[in-house]
């Protein structure tokens, strides 16, 4: 699937407005269960649907460096009433050479139930104000809401 390479400004946004019952926290390596089975819903039913031992091992491979070194101070849970409502993972420098160097989001993703509730604008905001340098990001060319959150928080297309 195609993908854009997308760049922050380097003035961090506006705080999120505050999201009620919705709290939100640097991951921790005990989060790492609940994040991976997250992410295994969050594709449940679309072309990208893994096995939840895939996505488990995916979020794992992301916490021990994988693919890059893992900011954890700047990647955040979000959750509501105890149970993980999004997750935001960020590294330090990706491995990839058609990347920017610096903080890149390899990963947002806001369970089905929770969407268009600010969770993931939230989030982005998180990262942008605790990093306040550029941040990069891949994005989906047909997920057209990303896109269009990226945009209003100032991100730009470096490339298609």
């Amino acid at each position: 699937m195609a993908n854009s390479l997308m760049l922050s400004n380097a003035e961090p946004p506006v705080s999120h407005e505050p999201i009620p019952g919705v709290q939100f926290r640097p991951i921790t390596q005990e989060d790492l269960p609940a994040i991976g089975e997250a992410y295994w819903q969050t594709y449940v039913g679309t072309p990208e649907e893994m096995s939840l031992d895939e996505a488990a091992a995916d979020v794992l491979a992301a916490w021990k460096g994988e693919y890059g070194r893992l900011l954890s101070w700047s990647s955040f849970g979000a959750w509501r009433d105890g149970l993980l409502a999004g997750a935001i993972l960020t590294v330090s420098d990706p491995p990839w050479d058609d990347v920017p160097r610096g903080p890149f989001i390899i990963d947002l993703f806001v369970l089905p139930a929770y969407r268009r509730s600010g969770i993931g604008r939230a989030l982005v905001q998180k990262v942008l104000m605790t990093e306040q340098v550029e941040v990069g990001l891949r994005v989906d060319d047909s997920a057209t809401a990303a896109r269009t959150l990226y945009e209003q928080l100032g991100f730009r297309f470096l490339r298609s």
